[in-house]
């Protein structure tokens, strides 16, 4: 039986000498990996589709069984929600949430809210300044880490940091390097309750 479903490619890695792997939230199987056949050899018929950020429309044979990879008949784009020719920042923040969600999610576990977080963020990204972007990304950690009921408070983050914050947007001076400082922080609350490291960190000093 073939399913049709759609998701947001998290990652992808080479496989053999022409293939991919792919590490895609769908909307009914939650984090799963594809092979991506001959993905590196036709590239005529994937142009564009296996780029991180984009919405994608896939077609795959349902086996009933939980595979290391289930192998895809068809990848459309949903040009709604094509996000080519992003600036660098806005590639390192989508980096983080693409991260975020590789890093909690259990393999093959739908999680609807999940993903309509990740609509809600990259719906309207091509269109956001860094600003915007930056408040994107602090209500996607928000709003992601309280439907694993990991709301941070402030004695929880003022404990990891040393210091007294807020998180209240009334409160956070309108530029970069305020709500820089406050994503890391969030973020390393975030690598506490998982405990793993979301590399995506690194570069939001590039910002």
């Amino acid at each position: 039986m073939n399913i049709e479903d759609k998701g947001f490619i998290l990652k992808k890695v080479e496989y053999g000498d022409y293939d991919f792997i792919a590490t895609i939230y769908t909307e009914k199987l939650g984090k799963t990996s594809f092979i991506i056949k001959n993905a590196r050899k036709s590239k005529k018929r994937f142009v564009g589709k296996l780029e991180p950020f984009n919405l994608i429309i896939l077609n795959f044979k349902n086996t009933q069984v939980h595979e290391s990879a289930k192998t895809l008949n068809s990848i459309q784009l949903d040009t709604q929600y094509s996000n080519h020719g992003l600036n660098k920042n806005i590639i390192i923040l989508s980096s983080l949430v693409n991260e975020y969600v590789d890093t909690f999610e259990i393999k093959e576990v739908a999680n609807t809210k999940t993903f309509n977080i990740l609509e809600k963020f990259f719906l309207n990204l091509p269109k956001k300044n860094l600003i915007e972007a930056l408040d994107g990304i602090l209500e996607f950690q928000i709003n992601y880490l309280t439907i694993h009921g990991l709301k941070p408070t402030h004695r929880e983050l003022e404990r990891i940091i040393g210091e007294k914050i807020s998180l209240e947007k009334n409160k956070i001076t309108r530029n970069v390097a305020t709500r820089v400082k406050l994503i890391k922080i969030i973020a390393k609350f975030s690598q506490f309750h998982s405990g793993k490291e979301l590399n995506s960190i690194q570069y939001l000093d590039l910002l």
